[in-house]
């Protein structure tokens, strides 16, 4: 895994443009958010793959890497989420807050639903069987039958709570971000009880994110002003997530160490421009990759090849997978959307009905 891990970095490299007395002023674009979500997936890939090997004396470097990172790997993705649906908050109004549970919501469960099936597929090939309960809990992403599970189950619940804190506080945004805040806090309280730490101890980024997108431009400009104030920031980022992954076994630490490391992926950003197409080409299609890599790990597990052959067969059906995957999506979705078009003319029609 080690030699894995060189190539991963080594990808995130080529392209990469630093900015020496300038910014970069797209450090939070689309784009560069799409290749930095393309690297988290390659390491999220490897994180799960594995749980389907046996280390060597090869692995170390990773092995220590790994643990380190822990829940990490996933800060990116829902800090960008975070900000992503803020930014279109206060670009489209209402009607977006709206489309998060006529569409978003709707698309997303329905995604994982097909990917889910075809876990229930694979498993009855291989002779696996589970309870009713776990199948249909599984649906939700509240059980898993082989498929990754807790962070759609989590995604799907800020949508609801984004949801909620904006129709409450209507056009009052400061105060639907705090009511954001809140019932996240209580999302991760009720959680604690019945899940363990990474189902719920990274959701605080998704807030996190949203509350970026309203100050991030000042915060920039701040930035900007000079190199003293980026370069103190940028220190103290470094020594809080090193502090607080020490103490990190401690809830309220944690928390802090995940905020502490998105800052540092953000000034990192600021004057480093990561990109090319194979990060945005990732970047693209992280659910995918994420939800479908573990179906030929599993096939896979059991069959006579080298530890490299085995994951990059994995890693090359994965993509494929993906991109059929996204193929029947899209096409499932087109036909939600014509459906729900033509609802709404029925109802239309109806209602001027004598």
């Amino acid at each position: 895994m080690d030699f894995i891990l060189l190539a991963v970095i080594i990808v995130l490299l080529i392209g990469a443009r630093p900015f020496i007395r300038k910014y970069n002023e797209h450090y939070i674009a689309r784009e560069q958010t799409l290749s930095i979500n393309g690297f988290f997936v390659l390491i999220v890939f490897m994180r799960h793959f594995q749980q389907y090997i046996s280390f060597s004396e090869f692995d170390f470097i990773y092995m220590s890497f790994n643990n380190w990172l822990s829940q990490l790997i996933v800060v990116p993705f829902l800090f960008y989420s975070g900000y992503g649906i803020m930014t279109s908050v206060e670009r489209k109004g209402d009607d977006y807050v709206t489309s998060l549970m006529t569409k978003r919501f709707p698309r997303l469960f329905l995604h994982f639903a097909m990917a889910v099936a075809l876990f229930l597929i694979t498993d009855l090939c291989m002779n696996k069987q589970y309870t009713i309960d776990k199948i249909l809990l599984s649906f939700i992403g509240w059980e898993s039958i082989g498929n990754s599970n807790w962070y759609i189950f989590d995604t799907l619940i800020l949508y609801i709570l984004t949801f909620i804190s904006f129709k409450l506080c209507k056009k009052d945004h400061n105060a639907a971000l705090v009511a954001m805040f809140v019932l996240t806090a209580g999302y991760i309280s009720f959680m604690s009880v019945f899940k363990p730490g990474y189902w719920y101890n990274t959701c605080i980024m998704f807030p996190v994110g949203m509350i970026y997108a309203k100050v991030g431009e000042r915060f920039f400009n701040v930035m900007k002003k000079s190199w003293i104030i980026y370069l103190v920031l940028f220190a103290s980022s470094i020594i809080l997530v090193m502090y607080c992954a020490a103490e990190r076994f401690f809830f309220l630490y944690y928390e802090f160490f995940v905020i502490a490391f998105m800052m540092v992926v953000l000034l990192l950003t600021m004057k480093l421009k990561i990109g090319n197409p194979i990060l945005k080409f990732l970047g693209k299609y992280v659910f995918e990759i994420y939800i479908l890599q573990r179906i030929p790990m599993l096939i896979l597990k059991e069959a006579a090849m080298d530890k490299y052959v085995y994951i990059g067969v994995c890693f090359a059906i994965t993509l494929a997978a993906s991109i059929v995957f996204r193929f029947l999506t899209d096409k499932t979705d087109r036909l939600f959307d014509r459906q729900k078009a033509v609802k709404s003319v029925d109802m239309s029609g109806d209602s001027s009905t004598p």
